[in-house]
C-alpha cells in the first residue's frame, strides 16, 4: 500500500473497521503486534484503505496465545460495559501469501510479530490453502470513541462499515512504533520469509 492511500478524511466520513478479537487489537495498539494472518476468503480483493480496528469480543479463545502474551487475553476477555472502543486506524504497508505446504515454518518464523502461537493461528482458519499475512502501520487515535454495539455491527463476518454518525478522525491519528523501529520490524518481517 503506498504512503498516499493514508490521506486524512474527515471526521464525518464513513470509515471501514475490521474486525479482530480483542485481545489482538490490543496487542496492535501497544505495539506488541505487527502482523495479521489472516484466511484469504475474509478479505477478498487488496485493502488498499486506511481502516479502524474494531474489538470483537465473542469467540476469543486464550489458549491460542503465546504464554508471554496471555494478558492480552485477559485484558479483553469481556466486552466493556460502557462500549466498544475504537482506539485505532491502521493501513496495510506490505501483504504476503504463505501457501499451506510452507505455512508451518512460515508461521513459526513470523511467531515474534503476533501474540498467538503458530498452531493457534492454524486452528483458528484451518488453512487448506494459503494464508494472507498483513504488515500493519497502526495509529492511535488521538480521541478514542465508544460505540454503541449496532446489529449491524454484529456476526461473523470481518468488514463492517461505521456509521456516519461515528467520528474517527484519521488526521489526529499517531504511529504507535516510530520509524525506525517500523523499518526494523518490516525488515525482520521480510528477513523471515526469506528464510521459511
Amino acid at each position: 500500500m503506498s504512503d498516499s492511500s493514508t490521506a486524512s478524511s474527515s471526521t464525518t466520513s464513513p470509515i471501514p473497521a475490521l474486525k479482530e478479537r480483542a485481545g489482538v487489537v490490543n496487542a496492535l495498539v501497544d505495539g506488541a503486534q505487527t502482523l495479521l494472518v489472516r484466511h484469504p476468503t475474509l478479505d477478498p480483493g487488496t485493502i488498499d484503505e486506511r481502516f479502524a480496528l474494531y474489538p470483537a469480543y465473542s469467540h476469543q479463545v486464550p489458549a491460542r496465545y503465546q504464554p508471554r502474551y496471555e494478558e492480552y487475553y485477559h485484558r479483553a476477555s469481556a466486552k466493556p460495559d460502557d462500549g466498544v472502543p475504537v482506539r485505532a486506524v491502521a493501513d496495510v504497508h506490505e501483504e504476503y501469501t504463505v501457501p499451506v505446504s510452507s505455512s508451518e515454518d512460515a508461521l513459526d518464523a513470523l511467531a515474534r510479530h503476533y501474540v498467538y502461537t503458530p498452531d493457534g493461528l492454524r486452528d483458528k482458519y484451518d488453512p487448506d490453502g494459503e494464508l494472507r499475512v498483513c504488515l500493519l502501520r497502526v495509529s492511535e487515535l488521538e480521541n478514542p470513541t465508544l460505540l454503541e454495539e449496532r446489529g449491524s455491527y454484529r456476526g461473523c463476518r470481518a468488514w463492517i462499515e461505521l456509521a456516519d454518525d461515528v467520528e474517527v478522525d484519521p488526521a489526529s491519528a499517531t504511529p504507535v512504533l516510530d520509524d525506525a523501529t517500523f523499518a526494523e520490524r518490516r525488515a525482520a518481517v521480510r528477513d523471515a520469509l526469506d528464510r521459511a
